[in-house]
């Protein structure tokens, strides 16, 4: 059940540009950089995936804090 107080709908005009357009390209380029780690070998993989993982997540929490 959805909470009755979160919009179903933004008004365009609602909503900040600027921040749209930066999600969009922390978004892109959070899908780039994993497809980067995926094409390392192994333990280098996974290194960098834990590494990258836990600076996102980080960088998550900042922006929404």
């Amino acid at each position: 059940m959805a909470d009755e107080f979160e919009p179903t709908s933004v008004r365009l005009r609602d909503v900040s540009m600027h921040r749209e357009v930066t999600n969009g390209v922390l978004s892109l380029g959070f899908y780039l950089v994993c497809g980067l780690i995926g094409l390392l070998p192994g333990a280098a993989r996974t290194r960098a995936a834990d590494a990258f993982v836990g600076w996102s997540e980080s960088i998550d929490e900042q922006r929404h804090a």
